[in-house]
């Protein structure tokens, strides 16, 4: 299935990854990875969760502070999965703060990506979801568009443990600079929700809360992975309140419950 961050548009559900908009190839072999990456990732098993990150030349992620704030700008994906696995006693979060800790590749000259394109890319750089105790799962921020739909911020591809990012996107959903780190870290944190299986997607629900026109998105709208914050035209009202809360969290209670719950 594949989960795609739209602008503009509602989002539509989608297999081959985990995205919202359009897409293909929904073949049911997809939903039963991803479960079983769901139940590799929650496992007790792991004591370490780690976030590698990818970047195209020109394409490079924000870090640093957060405006005026001693939070840096990827506290905000490392505290989201911390108070995730919160109950996961002796887990390990690991994020890269900086860009000497991430992996630039050169331009693709690329303006537009497909779900071939996007997977080859994946798996020259990314290492496999289990190495020993870690769960590794893989950010790649990209330049251009998923298929020309300039309404597309990012998406995650059921099934693989990837979540892509399109920066031009990113920049075009506007705001002042502690707005677009809370918009490039919103869909980065959503995408990565996606692949470990949140909402009714790997990672059973303690308590109904998948909304049932927006599947495997939260109906609480103060939530990150509530639909709108895949819409660019919503997505800065949608992070409105933890830009004003300097949120690092951007987890709702019903999907911290999910993430804390499950141990298969």
């Amino acid at each position: 299935m594949l989960r795609i961050l739209l602008a503009f548009l509602i989002p539509v559900t989608v297999l081959v990854g985990y995205g919202c908009g359009p897409g293909s190839n929904g073949s049911s072999s997809n939903v039963q990875l991803q479960a079983a990456n769901s139940k590799q990732i929650f496992s007790n098993a792991i004591a370490e969760f780690k976030v590698s990150v990818y970047y195209e030349l020109g394409a490079d992620p924000y870090v640093g502070p957060i405006g005026l704030t001693t939070n840096q700008t990827w506290d905000i994906t490392k505290n989201s999965y911390q108070s995730l696995f919160q109950n996961h006693t002796g887990r390990v979060v690991t994020v890269p703060m900086t860009l000497a800790q991430m992996t630039q590749f050169p331009s693709q000259n690329r303006s537009t990506w497909n779900n071939d394109d996007l997977l080859k890319l994946a798996r020259q750089y990314a290492p496999a979801l289990i190495s020993g105790q870690t769960a590794n799962v893989s950010v790649f921020m990209l330049k251009g568009t998923y298929e020309g739909n300039t309404n597309i911020l990012g998406i995650q591809i059921t099934g693989s443990p990837y979540a892509f990012v399109f920066k031009d996107m990113v920049t075009s959903a506007g705001g002042d600079s502690v707005s677009q780190r809370y918009v490039e870290q919103a869909s980065i944190v959503h995408e990565i929700g996606h692949a470990v299986g949140l909402v009714n997607n790997g990672v059973p629900m303690v308590t109904p809360h998948e909304d049932s026109v927006h599947v495997h998105h939260t109906t609480n709208s103060n939530c990150v992975m509530y639909w709108a914050v895949e819409s660019k035209s919503n997505i800065l009202s949608s992070v409105g309140n933890m830009i004003l809360g300097n949120q690092l969290n951007l987890f709702g209670p019903e999907s911290l419950q999910d993430g804390r719950s499950f141990h298969p």
